[in-house]
């Protein structure tokens, strides 16, 4: 019971601190995404995703459009 329990703060604090760190707006904001980053192993501004990121594939749109 006691493992469950630190298991489910852990989980709730991850989910803070990622909700702080999405919105990196303040200072608070900032340092929680470091700390997401030393914890977790990445790095979100070097994500190739991230830098590479169009917002939309055209093809794929028009596909979508024309229901195919």
């Amino acid at each position: 019971m006691k493992s469950y329990a630190l298991r489910a703060i852990a989980a709730k604090a991850g989910f803070a601190l990622a909700k702080k760190a999405s919105r990196n707006i303040t200072l608070g904001d900032r340092l929680a995404r470091r700390l997401l980053e030393r914890v977790l192993r990445f790095n979100f501004d070097l994500d190739d995703m991230v830098l590479n990121d169009r917002g939309y594939d055209p093809d794929e749109l028009e596909r979508y459009q024309k229901r195919l």
